[in-house]
């Protein structure tokens, strides 16, 4: 699976760069700046004229250092043509060191890291000749293609095996990827490879497991990682810690010490603030269980109140950290006060820009989920997406916010809808025909519908549909749409898709919708939910994601300072994946897919989504 965009996309550009800024010169040297475009001519045209012109050595020495000019200034497709017309030449050992580097890094800067991984491997003899700081540099870029292109656990072995070759600075760099893989690395890997692998690699996935234990507390953490330490003295993360790590140490200092809860207690709101409470609780006891320092946890009714108020008295008693409150309105209310003298953590979003709000904001948006679809799909090469979703306020927002991300990344939408109850079916085929009718935006422009004798034989004019349905609309959609010849159009939906109660016979109908959802309700029969359903047997019902938002909630106020003070962290917690942005808590989700009407969690392919042909 290609990975395209955001993310992955400029660590490609990173990669290339950091690669080109240590490659030999032809005279021997180490060239530490990008050469300008000037050295190369404009046109690769006249560089190949020019090219022809000059004899050996000269020719290929030549060629490789404009290529090396067109690469570092983004011009990956001209150099890789470049390096073709001397790639099968009789080359000398150190023109083919030098080609193989600049044709790996300018396949990975066309984001066509499997190309460069086959390329390294075809000559995998001819690397095995090369002196052991050449082998490490070549296997090192390997590790890079694999990285990029998914391969996740051979990029991770690669990287080990090389780590004591390399010098210093490539030795960090090296580390930094290691620990970068780790974290995207799915979690059930991480803990089946953590049992069977043994060496250092096994010391990277322990210590990765218990940075990214969803289920454990801080206190805990901490403690493991004295463990680890003691384990692993002379490993290459003991001796070079994550940074990550670094800060989840100074996290467990800086927590506080008395946390206040702003709630209702009576109301429309106090059902879900009830769910929250008790997930907030069982995050505490399982803390403290274990024997772990909890914070003196305090809980204020702001039902009937005015929440300043109620805000104010919480800070007179002493609170540190206030989490809540949960309405929308008194959310706002306490952003209109300005900068808080305590951290506050919010339950709910505000309608505006987060990014200079006062106060940190947590919830269970849908549009987070859409905007990841919408970015993962794009990491994945997808460009063309119908959208459909049920004609209401909340069903038009959730598509607005996958239609911009969408749009914003560079997709196109091809076709859109709404429906209503008493439209799926109608909605459904109109949708299909107009995709159908978009001729100039198939794959395969010599194709003819109009020729078709076989309709369930065409190719789809999308690369997948984005659905916004619950589960009673959705048992009727996926039906439709396979009885208008769209089986095998990849379908991607939102959590409200299920309603985290398992109903194999009735979600048969779902049968090949992938969606996304909360780890809590993907992955059952862990501690903390054996220990939920001791304390409160009845279950919390459709309150569920809540109570596993009280969960992570209470887990915050201990991490919130890791995350503001650490770029790019991220928290894994049984809502998903969290980090900030600005003010505001995202989550990224996991991936499910329904099989014989179970919703079954699937792995996902590097960064992005899932790659759908392999289930």
């Amino acid at each position: 699976m290609e990975l395209r965009q955001a993310r992955l996309a400029a660590m490609a550009l990173v990669l290339v760069l950091a690669g080109c800024s240590q490659l030999p010169s032809p005279n021997g040297s180490t060239a530490k700046e990008p050469a300008p475009l000037r050295d190369a001519p404009q046109q690769v045209d006249n560089a190949s004229d020019q090219l022809a012109e000059l004899a050996e050595p000269v020719r290929t020495d030549t060629a490789l250092a404009w290529a090396r000019s067109y690469l570092v200034n983004e011009r990956a497709d001209d150099a890789g043509e470049l390096l073709d017309q001397v790639g099968d030449g009789a080359l000398s050992r150190d023109q083919r060191f030098r080609w193989l580097q600049l044709r790996a890094q300018s396949w990975m800067a066309e984001q066509q890291p499997d190309r460069a991984v086959a390329l390294l491997d075809d000559y995998r003899s001819d690397i095995d000749g090369f002196d052991a700081q050449r082998r490490a540099k070549l296997n090192l870029l390997r590790a890079d293609a694999q990285a990029l292109n998914g391969e996740l656990m051979k990029s991770l072995r690669q990287r080990v095996a090389v780590d004591p070759l390399l010098n210093d600075d490539d030795q960090e760099y090296n580390r930094q990827l290691t620990w970068e893989a780790l974290m995207r690395l799915p979690l059930e890997t991480l803990e089946a490879r953590a049992e069977d692998t043994s060496g250092e690699l096994r010391g990277w996935l322990e210590l990765a497991l218990l940075y990214r234990d969803p289920q454990a507390n801080i206190d805990s953490q901490v403690q493991r990682l004295s463990r680890w330490r003691e384990d692993w003295p002379d490993h290459p993360a003991a001796r070079q810690l994550p940074e990550t790590v670094r800060a989840l140490q100074r996290a467990a200092r800086e927590r506080p010490q008395r946390v206040a809860v702003l709630l209702p207690e009576s109301g429309p709101l106090a059902p879900a603030a009830e769910a929250i409470r008790d997930g907030m609780m069982t995050g505490y006891y399982s803390a403290e269980e274990a024997g772990n320092p909890t914070p003196d946890l305090r809980f204020y009714d702001v039902s009937d109140a005015d929440v300043r108020s109620v805000f104010q008295q919480a800070v007179d008693d002493g609170a540190q950290f206030v989490v809540g409150p949960l309405a929308k309105d008194n959310v706002a209310e306490l952003a209109r006060m300005g900068t808080p003298p305590v951290t506050v953590l919010a339950l709910n979003y505000l309608d505006q820009d987060s990014e200079d709000a006062p106060i940190f904001q947590f919830g269970l948006a849908p549009e987070d989920e859409a905007r990841q679809i919408a970015r993962q799909s794009l990491e994945a090469g997808d460009r063309l997406a119908g959208v459909l979703y049920p004609r209401s306020a909340w069903g038009q927002r959730v598509a607005e916010a996958f239609v911009a991300a969408w749009q914003d990344g560079g997709g196109r939408i091809v076709v859109e809808s709404s429906f209503t109850d008493d439209t799926i079916g109608e909605t459904v085929e109109s949708l299909l025909d107009t995709a159908r009718a978009e001729k100039d935006l198939r794959r395969d422009p010599s194709f003819s519908d109009l020729d078709s004798e076989r309709p369930e034989e065409w190719p789809q004019s999308l690369d997948f549909l984005f659905l916004v349905a619950d589960p009673n609309e959705g048992r009727q959609i996926k039906p439709a749409l396979n009885f208008h010849y769209a089986r095998d159009l990849p379908v991607f939906a939102t959590s409200h898709l299920y309603n985290g109660t398992p109903a194999p016979r009735r979600d048969q109908d779902l049968d090949g919708v992938y969606f996304l959802d909360m780890p809590w309700i993907l992955y059952e029969g862990t501690k903390l939910h054996r220990m939920a359903e001791e304390t409160w047997p009845d279950g919390h019902g459709r309150y569920a994601r809540l109570f596993a938002m009280g969960v992570d909630a209470y887990r915050l106020q201990a991490r919130l300072y890791l995350l503001r003070n650490l770029q790019d962290s991220t928290l894994p917690g049984v809502t998903g994946t969290l980090r900030l942005d600005g003010a505001r808590l995202v989550r990224e989700s996991d991936w499910a897919v329904f099989r014989n009407g179970e919703a079954i969690p699937v792995p996902r392919v590097g960064e992005g989504r899932v790659d759908s042909t392999q289930y």
